[in-house]
């Protein structure tokens, strides 16, 4: 899967589903929900642009929190994940924390 985004010059997009690691996170979400703000803590490696590898695990906040930080070729991200978003609204977060990753 290789979805293009035209809106910057750095990041251009996936080469793989990110949907499937969003997918295997999302229980622990929902069940962090209960007790605390939900956060998608992760690595991504970005090749030529290009989303190559993936690594996500959730974190509990008492409040929302967002950060993403360049590191050469990977990118490091928290996004809060909102249940009332569903697994979209963890994807949008997460492009935009790759589109600003400095």
């Amino acid at each position: 899967m290789h979805v293009e985004n035209k809106r910057t010059t750095w990041f251009r997009g996936w080469h793989l589903d990110p949907f499937e690691e969003l997918q295997r996170v999302w229980k622990a979400v929902m069940d962090g929900a209960q007790i605390g703000v939900p956060h998608v803590v992760g690595k991504a490696r970005v090749k030529d642009g290009v989303v190559s590898g993936l690594e996500l695990s959730v974190i509990l906040h008492e409040k929302e929190r967002e950060c993403s930080f360049r590191d050469g070729d990977e990118v490091y991200f928290m996004v809060p994940a909102r249940p009332e978003e569903g697994i979209d609204g963890i994807y949008v977060r997460i492009n935009r924390a790759l589109v600003n990753a400095r």
